[in-house]
């Protein structure tokens, strides 16, 4: 597995403290289905209220399923907008063209074509705890976006 994060910093304190912790969120997903352990992952941590409830069903059914991923996974064209010292909304695309599913026992690839539903288009609720982490607490996804097509 690898991430392949774009537009990490934007010279803003702020915008850049987000885009650091949302890189650490989404890993901490992937880090639950390449374990096959999704207590042990952190999603807890940097996922809140529905956005924890969602995220931690799909990770727990592609545990269940024993499935995994391998390839590369490009995050781009990630917005901040701030809207105040707590809160905040984040979007960004995914490529997952150069992703495959796998099972996690056989480490046999499932062979994923490239389809335009290989492009996500995520929007987050962000709210930052009183620990300082811009946590996720609201998540949509739209796959096939037409905002991340090449």
């Amino acid at each position: 597995m690898k991430l392949e994060f774009e537009g990490q910093q934007t010279g803003d304190a702020t915008k850049d403290a987000i885009l650091a912790d949302n890189k650490r969120t989404v890993s901490t997903v992937w880090q639950a289905m390449a374990y096959g352990d999704a207590k042990k992952s952190g999603m807890a941590f940097y996922y809140t209220d529905d956005a924890l409830v969602g995220i931690y069903q799909y990770a727990k059914g592609a545990i269940d399923k024993k499935t995994s991923w391998a390839g590369t996974l490009r995050y781009f064209d990630r917005q901040v907008t701030v809207f105040d010292k707590k809160s905040a909304a984040l979007t960004y695309c995914v490529d997952e063209s150069k992703a495959d599913l796998k099972n996690r026992e056989t480490n046999k690839m499932q062979g994923t074509k490239t389809t335009p539903n290989s492009y996500v288009f995520y929007n987050l609720g962000l709210k930052k705890n009183k620990d300082g982490v811009w946590q996720t607490w609201d998540l949509t996804e739209d796959r096939g976006s037409q905002k991340c097509q090449p």
